[in-house]
């Protein structure tokens, strides 16, 4: 199964195709407020350079030769979230391909599965301005019914909250704690005291959001039969939309 991966949750823009033998292509960009503009481009150049698929077919036709797109649906920015999960159904859409949605923490904190033990909790942060971050925890568990891979088990609900308020929610870690995401600097502190040396924060652009990460989770749950019903695929804010209106025309 060759699949299509889109991240627009945060500044980064990132799109990959990924097959079971790993990423064909990948292309990112860390640029605020670019999204709008750059994701299609982005895409057709991840097509073309993804050898898996025909090489001298249109943008649409590449497309229409994939077995499934997984975008990363939310928490995160809110205009990034819209653009993403709207280009996702509307190609899954026109073209007749399933489509899953995949929680923007969950594939983040899914990139640690080679480094940490099982045991250990990895928890994803993005910045959600003032004090606030979005976040979502998840135990690495060991490898089961023959599975050479280890997997992410829920530790913490996905939510906004305080950054002071992370130890209470985070609860018992007694394993080693790993943060991933744009929200773990300012949250370094509190997290400090509360867990110490169990504490290892990596720093954003030592492991930022992608698409290839995307795209494994999304491909693993499509194998599955779990695509999306695109009516109802929404994204996931967390939070309430706060939209300020425009001032009316001088």
């Amino acid at each position: 199964m060759t699949v299509l991966g889109l991240e627009t949750a945060t500044t980064t823009c990132s799109a990959a195709v990924v097959t079971e033998g790993g990423v064909a292509a990948e292309a990112h960009l860390h640029v605020p407020r670019v999204h709008a503009r750059r994701l299609t481009p982005l895409v057709e150049d991840v097509l073309a350079h993804a050898e898996c698929l025909p090489d001298d077919e249109e943008a649409g036709d590449r497309l229409a030769a994939l077995d499934g797109i997984a975008v990363s649906m939310g928490p995160g920015s809110y205009t990034g979230l819209r653009i993403g999960v709207s280009t996702a159904k509307g190609w899954a859409l026109a073209h007749n391909i399933p489509v899953a949605g995949i929680p923007s923490l969950e594939a983040h904190c899914a990139r640690l599965l080679p480094f940490a033990a099982p045991g250990e909790v990895v928890c994803g942060l993005i910045d959600a301005r003032r004090d606030d971050v979005y976040a979502a925890a998840y135990r690495v568990s060991a490898a089961t019914d023959g599975a050479s891979d280890r997997d992410l088990i829920s530790h913490a609900e996905t939510t906004a909250l305080s950054v002071e308020d992370l130890p209470d929610w985070l609860g018992s870690v007694p394993e080693r704690l790993w943060v991933v995401g744009d929200g773990g600097e300012k949250s370094r502190p509190v997290l400090r005291t509360a867990f110490d040396a169990s504490l290892s924060v990596l720093a954003p652009a030592d492991l930022p959001p992608s698409a290839a990460a995307v795209a494994r989770r999304g491909r693993s749950r499509l194998l599955n039969g779990e695509a999306d019903r695109l009516a109802r695929l929404e994204p996931l804010y967390v939070k309430d939309v706060h939209a300020t209106p425009a001032p009316p025309p001088l």
